[in-house]
């Protein structure tokens, strides 16, 4: 619809709708104007753009006593942009002056002196007490305490953040969480992780255990003492000399182990002694060096029984088995049931192995001990000597097998 009355119908200018003049203009986007828009659409956007601006330069409202100030009876200046903007400029080209003389060393500015605090005033390398610095030494020196004292902190933050976790942890356990250690032997061959309370209770029973047999540190210390005194002056047995002079012995006894090892190298000093006795003598005094012991130990199954000889029993020299098929062994179980064989004693005292009996030709009792006697004659120049042993090889104890069960 055109208007029907115009502010210029008296020049002779036909009125339009300012709604039917289109734009033909470029799309301007910072104001949302677009080609084909109407002047109308056009002339608002300009205005609400205008009014914008107006508002954003609006200076009544800015504090300006910042660079003002040092005129304090001066009248405020004009707040347009064009003042405000001179006043600013003039201010940094006064500071750039000031700054410039400053490095210059030209201003007439002089730094004041501040009061350290108490914790910060230090003895100088001429032993006077600084208790005031200048205002940049004590901006510095604030400055370097601020950073250490910040660095302290986030230390000590990290330390009580890592704190405060484990403190949650520990709270939130219901159990105690005792550590767990892989034994070597307090179990024999049970070698699974045991909680440190097991095995601790474990180790003080079989501590109570040995000590109980060996006796306590004050028994076993006087034990130790108990060397007869001026033995390593002694003169040896076995040899020329005297025992303290035989290598190894222990000059200073002061532990069980120090007097069990002179023990050691007395006993085979004396059996030294006594051997050379045995291997020249004959007739009754070889008799006396015959000594008859062995050791016996049967398989699992029971079948097969053991006889050790070698290191145990002791045959003179030049003696031999009186009967050529050698000594005769008996092994009887409980019930009466008996095997018997015999062995040659010259030739089993060095069989390091044993000599093994099959006694289940016999069929003894399996789950009885078995009772072992052997009966051994040597001779030398028609000399003989007759002696018996007897061993016995219990029934070892039965393995108990652990079963786990379960309530339905």
């Amino acid at each position: 619809m055109l208007p029907t009355k115009s502010n210029t119908a008296d020049k002779g200018c036909a009125p339009v709708s300012s709604n039917c003049v289109i734009w033909q203009g470029p799309s301007l986007s910072c104001i949302n104007l677009c080609n084909g828009d109407t002047v109308s659409d056009v002339v608002y956007k300009l205005a609400v753009e205008l009014c914008d601006l107006q508002a954003h330069l609006d200076l009544s409202d800015l504090d300006l006593s910042c660079v003002v100030q040092a005129c304090q009876t001066c009248p405020e200046p004009v707040k347009t942009l064009s003042a405000v903007l001179d006043l600013i400029i003039t201010k940094t080209c006064d500071i750039e002056q000031l700054i410039t003389d400053l490095q210059n060393g030209t201003s007439d500015y002089i730094e004041p002196n501040l009061t350290l605090p108490a914790c910060l005033q230090y003895v100088n390398a001429q032993g006077q007490n600084v208790t005031s610095v200048a205002h940049t030494a004590f901006s510095s020196t604030m400055a370097t305490k601020v950073c250490a004292m910040n660095t302290l902190v986030n230390n000590h933050t990290s330390q009580i953040t890592g704190h405060e976790n484990r403190i949650v942890v520990l709270e939130n356990k219901t159990t105690d969480l005792l550590p767990t250690i892989v034994p070597n032997c307090i179990y024999g061959t049970d070698t699974t992780a045991k909680t440190l309370n097991l095995a601790l209770d474990t180790l003080e029973d079989q501590f109570c255990v040995l000590r109980g047999t060996l006796g306590t540190t004050t028994a076993i210390t006087a034990a130790a003492a108990q060397q007869c005194a001026g033995l390593a002056q002694a003169s040896a047995f076995g040899q020329n000399g005297t025992l303290g002079n035989i290598t190894g012995w222990k000059t200073s006894v002061t532990t069980l182990a120090d007097s069990f090892n002179n023990l050691w190298i007395t006993v085979c000093d004396i059996r030294s002694a006594v051997k050379q006795v045995i291997d020249s003598g004959g007739g009754s005094a070889g008799c006396a060096g015959f000594l008859l012991k062995f050791s016996a130990y049967a398989d699992n199954t029971r079948q097969n029984v053991t006889l050790i000889f070698n290191n145990y029993t002791t045959i003179p020299t030049g003696y031999t088995d009186c009967d050529l098929a050698g000594a005769r062994v008996t092994i009887t179980d409980n019930a009466g049931k008996t095997y018997t064989s015999r062995t040659v004693l010259t030739t089993a005292i060095n069989n390091t192995s044993g000599v093994i009996f099959p006694v289940s030709t016999a069929l003894l009792n399996t789950g009885s001990p078995y009772t072992i006697t052997v009966d051994a004659c040597i001779i030398k120049d028609g000399s003989s000597c007759n002696k018996t042993a007897t061993e016995i090889v219990s029934v070892p104890c039965p393995t108990v097998t652990a079963v786990t069960a379960s309530l339905a």
